[in-house]
């Protein structure tokens, strides 16, 4: 059986009895009653969560301030406690309390040895609740690989929805893409997707190389069964990654392709602009040398000359025309 102490869970339980159970359990966290394996829970930003881990747990110096640093990546690694081997698990899930990011990810940090596991968070983890009402019910894993192994698949589990949601949000935009305009098209949410995938595979791959390493260990906490499904654990996370790959890529290309829409149109405009210059340009030139205000100006005596200029100036207009038609500009 697998005893639960969570001394830095006191506001899960009933505000009446919270105080008394936590020092219940403070009281009683070194012990091990019946021989049980002993699952402790620890509030990382606690001081006396931090204090126990420091000084009383009987941890390795290193060991312990993996666990209480404050910026850390995906690994697993062995390590030794008292000539006791352990293994120093540290995993990223996605944060589903309220108010949270869709793309962030929330550290758990796991020491486990025979007949001891100590996790340590800062957030809350709906996997490690459901495993801790498991286990207070007697039906979690025995022992603390199996523990190990149960919250590592729970998390990877909840990784999935969050990937699936990106591609959802990109199949969208590129149906837009098909669609419609694609200079009209608001890139804005594509790049967030993109920044999104790539916020989540930075911790995810070497998540994936850690699980790998975790399945790969010969540590005696893990049996046959555990590694197998650590290693299925670490080839969905490896296709999770392989996913937020391929949308960071298709991200890019959907970008690329409506910038490159944009700048056909702009070049488009330009040029036709630039043929408009070019008609009005010797009309111009016309119009400012009759413009000029001197004697012997041809016409200015005949009330039908401005006919006449204007009669010649739009053949001017329609024989550049005809010419930018010959010349296939147009």
């Amino acid at each position: 059986m697998f005893t639960t102490v969570l001394p830095g869970q006191a506001s899960d339980f009933p505000a009446e009895r919270s105080d008394d159970i936590a020092e219940a359990m403070w009281s009683s966290i070194d012990s091990v009653p019946d021989g049980n394996a002993r699952w402790i829970h620890l509030d990382r930003t606690k001081p006396r969560a931090q204090a126990w881990v420091r000084e009383s747990s009987g941890l390795p110096s290193l060991v312990g301030e993996a666990l209480l640093a404050e910026e850390t990546r995906p690994r697993a690694v062995e390590r030794s406690s008292n000539g006791q081997h352990g293994l120093l698990v540290i995993l990223r899930g996605v944060n589903m309390n309220p108010g949270a990011e869709p793309d962030e990810l929330i550290v758990i940090r796991m020491w486990a040895e025979a007949g001891r596991l100590i996790t340590l968070r800062q957030f809350r983890f709906a996997t490690i609740r459901k495993l801790r009402e498991h286990a207070m019910e007697g039906r979690a894993p025995a022992t603390a690989g199996g523990v190990l192994v149960a919250i590592s698949n729970g998390l990877s589990l909840r990784i999935g929805p969050a990937v699936d949601n990106l591609q959802n949000l990109l199949d969208e935009a590129e149906d837009q893409l098909a669609g419609e305009d694609a200079s009209g098209l608001d890139t804005r949410p594509i790049a967030e997707v993109r920044r999104q995938a790539i916020r989540l595979r930075r911790f995810l791959a070497p998540q994936r190389d850690a699980l790998l390493g975790l399945a790969s260990s010969p540590s005696e906490l893990l049996d046959a069964g555990m590694r197998a499904e650590l290693q299925e654990i670490a080839q969905r996370t490896a296709r999770y990654v392989e996913d937020l790959e391929e949308v960071r890529d298709r991200a890019a290309v959907t970008q690329e392709e409506i910038r490159s829409a944009r700048e056909r149109q702009a070049n488009r405009t330009m040029y036709l602009l630039t043929l408009v210059a070019a008609i009005a340009l010797p009309l111009g030139l016309l119009t400012g040398l009759l413009g000029i205000n001197v004697g012997g100006m041809p016409g200015a005596d005949d009330p039908a000359a401005f006919w006449w200029v204007t009669g010649g100036m739009v053949v001017v207009a329609g024989g550049l025309v005809a010419v930018f038609r010959s010349l296939r500009w147009l």
